[in-house]
């Protein structure tokens, strides 16, 4: 699979552009950001507001017109090179049927709405990763059309509007969702983090998901959390000159006497002593 197009447009009464559609041998991807708009596709007629998601595939005649003073979509073009990932057109036919509502609020599908709009933030000119970002962008694809499969699979067995639980089928097992979270944990260790956030992550009862991390990982969630935090601040004493308050903020410590105090507990000194040994 390759990206053979990709772009955001915008639909504005004022300038005299409503419309634009066509037809074209590769499947496409399109994505209304803001305003509303309807879509013709095939023998189907779609309304939707922001954010929705159509899912067009091959050889299939569509048009998109402006309902909204204003409205602005994207569109992805690409190249299966033979892959089967994108939806076929009876699956295309469930998943566009429901966009007129509004199903980016669904708990099943926010993952599917935010992995579209990362492929638009990762062509953004503030992007730090612009350098690889169409390297991010194949990921994120490839990410979007694997949760949009697994939601229709769980929507054709029958659950109108998917639960959470939907995301992760009975047979997943247990350690499955704690790595997941370990490795949310991992990416997110310097935002403000709670037992009740995690376990949500986890989409596990509170009590049972502390006592299924501990069982796997030989510790607490927090006792892992605070290990994160340690290991970075320990590489922020060792390799920069950033004051321990700075420090403590960075790492995700809301006060510098707590970071003290577990830094000391494992440790056996206290951070500024720490440092000061490394040095000598």
């Amino acid at each position: 699979m390759h990206l053979r197009k990709i772009d955001f447009l915008d639909f504005s009464k004022e300038q005299g552009k409503e419309s634009g559609g066509g037809i074209h041998p590769y499947p496409e991807i399109l994505f209304i950001l803001e305003g509303t708009a309807r879509l013709q596709w095939i023998d189907r007629d779609y309304t939707a507001t922001s954010p929705s998601l159509f899912l067009l595939p091959p050889n299939t005649p569509h048009m998109l017109s402006n309902k909204s003073d204003y409205c602005r979509f994207g569109f992805i073009e690409l190249d299966m090179e033979g892959s089967s990932s994108f939806p076929n057109l009876e699956q295309a036919y469930l998943w566009n049927g429901m966009q007129p509502a509004n199903p980016a609020q669904w708990p099943a599908t926010v993952l599917i709405y935010e992995t579209a709009l990362q492929i638009r933030d990762n062509l953004s000119p503030n992007n730090p990763y612009r350098s690889i970002a169409k390297d991010l962008i194949m990921l994120d694809i490839r990410k979007l059309l694997l949760l949009v499969s697994c939601f229709l699979q769980t929507r054709k067995a029958g659950l109108v509007t998917p639960s959470p639980a939907a995301v992760f089928p009975d047979k997943t097992r247990t350690s499955e969702r704690i790595h997941t979270v370990i490795r949310y944990m991992e990416s997110n260790y310097q935002h403000p983090l709670t037992v009740n956030v995690l376990a949500s992550e986890a989409y596990l009862d509170v009590s049972y998901f502390i006592r299924s991390f501990h069982k796997i990982v030989g510790k607490t969630p927090l006792q892992y959390l605070h290990d994160l935090r340690l290991n970075a601040a320990i590489c922020f004493l060792s390799t920069t000159t950033m004051s321990i308050q700075d420090i403590t903020n960075e790492v995700g410590f809301q006060s510098i006497h707590y970071f003290s105090r577990l830094f000391k507990q494992k440790y056996g000194v206290s951070p500024s002593l720490w440092r000061t040994r490394q040095i000598c």
